[in-house]
Parts: structure tokens; C-alpha cells; sequence
């Protein structure tokens, strides 16, 4: 949102940018249009969405705001929180009726909480049902998303939700992203998670010909799960999540397990 835009602007648009709920409150009850749109085609409640402003969420959605409405970008309300973090209003938005997997955008809610390492945010979103495969136009899957900026804690997230570690972009998995920037934390974690060593990209390069520096530790790292099979450990974990499912990962902690089968299930 640009500042420099509050004068072209409705008079509706202003009120929500400086969380004047009283104004607000009076321009709804004149009539005017909780719809109203503004620069790029952005609503009163894409602004508040974007400025974590809950009360004038509420008080847009309490007069019939369309909860999944565009911008010119194509972007929701819900993308806006998401992509801002606010946590309390992606539920709101949620419980309102929001598509947490809204059709044919280039992005979704879910890359943009992840892009900006909104971890909180993805957590929510996932547990919603947001659809941890799809892939936008830029950076592939979140998971991807999450390997290209080094965010580990989205990528733990989306991972213990059930994200496929092996997705591909341009047959880039998101282990040839972390690789790339030489990530040793983010490349152990999915690592762990089942990530394929000797999966080739559209250029036939591996994760381990993207090391940058052949002396960093990540080198040794991925050599190491190449050629030395892993602990039995190890692979009943993958299998007993795979076999479990995406729709039932988050059942983990409900199981008639020891405490810490519950936290060996979920990478804890």
C-alpha cells in the first residue's frame, strides 16, 4: 500500500488506513459502500487486512464486505493478512468464509505468508486445508519458497503438514535451493523429511553440484546422505507419515502413543 495514494483515494478507504473506527462506523451508516474501490482496484477491506487493523475487519465484514473479493493483482484479503502475518484476522477471514485456497490467482496466501517468513501464518493457513503443493508462477511450491529465502521455520512448518519435500520446479526440488545458498540447517531438515540426494534439474546438475564452495560442509553433508544409507529410524518415520496421509499428519499428537513417538512422528 502507498502512502502517496491516501489522497486519490474514497473517503472510506482513509478511514480504515488510520483505523478510525468511529469515522468508519458513520461513513457505513451514510450509505456509503463498503465495496468502494480505490487505487488498483484495492477495497477498504483489502487495507485493513494489510494493516492488521481487526476492528475495522470486523466492522467492514459486519456490513457485508466481500470476503474474497480482488485486486488488480488479484490478490484477497486473505493474501493481504497473510502476506502481513496477522494471524488473528487470517482466522477471521476463515471463519467468514474466506477461499484459503482461492482459484486461479498466480500466487496463493500460503506462498505469501511464507514468503515473508510468517511461520505463525502458515501454520494457520495449512491447518485450514490450504493446498501445500500448489505452485505459482515465480518460485514453485512454499516449500520452495521457503528454501529460496532460507526460512527454516516456514519450511518445518510445511513439512510437518504434509508438504511433498520432493516437489519440482523446472525439476529443481527444494533441496537444490538450499543447496544453492550453501543453507546447511534448511538442508539437514529436509534431509530428514526424505528429500532425494540424487534427484537431477532440467540441467542435470544435482543438489550437490549447486554447492557453491566445494570446502562448506553442506558438500561433505550431501555426500555423506548419497552414498551412506540411513538408520532404519529413519525410514519407519517416513513411511508410518506417508502412510498416514496429508488429511491425518495433524492427528499425530491425538495417537495412543508414548510421548515421544508423538515427537519422533513430527520431527520434534
Amino acid at each position: 500500500m502507498n502512502d502517496m495514494f491516501y489522497e486519490q483515494t474514497p473517503e472510506l478507504h482513509t478511514a480504515v488506513q488510520t483505523n478510525n473506527t468511529d469515522r468508519l462506523l458513520q461513513l457505513v451508516q451514510a450509505g456509503h459502500s463498503v465495496n468502494s474501490e480505490g487505487v488498483d482496484l484495492v477495497r477498504p477491506l483489502h487495507e485493513a487486512c494489510f494493516r492488521g487493523h481487526v476492528d475495522c475487519v470486523k466492522i467492514l465484514l459486519d456490513n457485508d464486505a466481500e470476503v474474497n473479493v480482488r485486486n488488480i493483482d488479484g490478490a484477497t484479503p486473505l493474501c493481504d493478512a497473510a502476506s502481513s502475518g496477522h494471524v488473528d484476522i487470517v482466522r477471521i477471514l476463515l471463519q467468514r468464509g474466506a477461499y484459503v485456497n482461492p482459484p486461479l490467482l498466480l500466487t496463493s496466501p500460503l506462498h505469501e505468508a511464507t514468503l515473508r517468513d510468517k511461520w505463525e501464518t502458515v501454520e494457520v493457513l495449512a491447518a485450514a486445508g490450504a493446498n501445500l503443493n500448489s505452485s505459482d508462477c515465480h518460485f514453485g511450491t512454499p516449500l520452495h519458497v521457503a528454501a529460496c529465502q532460507g526460512s527454516l521455520t516456514c519450511a518445518q512448518a510445511l513439512l510437518r503438514a504434509g508438504a511433498c519435500v520432493n516437489s519440482i520446479k523446472s525439476l529443481n526440488t527444494p533441496l537444490h535451493e538450499a543447496a544453492r545458498r550453501q543453507d546447511l540447517p534448511l538442508i539437514l531438515l529436509l534431509l530428514a523429511h526424505g528429500a532425494n540426494v540424487t534427484m537431477r534439474n532440467n540441467n542435470g546438475l544435482r543438489p550437490i553440484d549447486l554447492v557453491p564452495s566445494s570446502t562448506h560442509p553442506a558438500k561433505q553433508v550431501l555426500l555423506q546422505w548419497e552414498y551412506e544409507p540411513r538408520d532404519l529410524r529413519h525410514y519407519c518415520r517416513l513411511l508410518i507419515r506417508r502412510c498416514l496421509g496429508v488429511d491425518r499428519l495433524k492427528y499425530i499428537p491425538e495417537l495412543p502413543v508414548p510421548k515421544l513417538l508423538h515427537q519422533y512422528l513430527d520431527f520434534l
